[in-house]
């Protein structure tokens, strides 16, 4: 298929993959790939660090130690994809077996992701021909520079719309997310239920939005911990509910849909 740069073509194409039977979004890094422990693996080969998972604090590298300013994070970001570590991410325990009890349930399944269409398509592709074969139909890079329609193994479908518009575009029963900011806007203000994948430090608090570097922040802070600080403390009403793993996604899911609930 030709790249398309309608916004109303990227739309229509989301808008029919609900005619499918009901979706289930699905986000890729740090729910499919262990995006993070790349990066952190990355970071210790190449600048002689122990970074581990429980020191990612916020998901803006930035935020957490090791990283440096914001000037010298970006620099080592640029290194990073430079180099398209993410080849070599491995799949997160139990996704794929995961993955086909939820189509074994009835359910189709739409990645929906933020990463950058442009620069990382291909590798996208070839990673999840490797790991997630025939599993997926549908690859949805949200907030997109511009609407960009290709077709892979899957259909790749780049739009500049959020992902909270894209769960309502195809009509998402649920969405499977790690990060906090994505489940309060589509959960709390967009009533789609979400579950909260992973135990992961990062999805515990969401980002205040200030530019400081960790060590930096931490001597302004005079070494007070405020990133216990910011802590959400989830409510009823959210339609959030936190799964550790695969399993907990897929009891979910089936307990939801012997209920009704889906």
């Amino acid at each position: 298929m030709s790249p398309s740069t309608s916004s109303e073509d990227a739309v229509a194409v989301l808008e029919k993959i609900s005619g499918s039977g009901p979706v289930i979004a699905v986000d890729l890094d740090d729910v499919l790939s262990q995006t993070t422990q790349c990066v952190a693996d990355w970071h210790n080969r190449t600048f002689s660090t122990d970074m581990n998972l429980s020191t990612f604090y916020y998901s803006m590298w930035y935020k957490n130690p090791g990283w440096g300013t914001v000037p010298e994070t970006l620099e080592k970001v640029k290194q990073f994809y430079a180099t398209d570590q993410l080849k070599d991410a491995l799949p997160i325990s139990g996704a794929r077996e995961g993955l086909a009890a939820l189509k074994g349930l009835g359910f189709e399944l739409v990645i929906v992701t933020a990463r950058i269409m442009d620069g990382e398509l291909d590798s996208t592709i070839r990673w999840l021909r490797q790991h997630f074969h025939a599993i997926f139909r549908y690859v949805v890079f949200s907030t997109q520079p511009r609407d960009v329609i290709h077709e892979h193994d899957a259909l790749c479908i780049g739009t500049s719309l959020t992902k909270l518009e894209i769960c309502a575009a195809i009509r998402a029963v649920v969405l499977i997310d790690d990060l906090m900011e994505t489940a309060l806007k589509v959960g709390r203000q967009g009533n789609i239920p979400v579950l909260l994948f992973g135990d992961y430090e990062w999805n515990k608090r969401v980002d205040a939005g200030d530019q400081w570097g960790f060590h930096e922040k931490l001597d302004e802070e005079g070494g007070r911990e405020w990133w216990v600080d910011d802590t959400v403390v989830l409510q009823d009403a959210d339609k959030i509910w936190r799964t550790r793993d695969w399993n907990e996604v897929v009891t979910w899911v089936r307990e939801a849909k012997q209920a009704g609930r889906l």
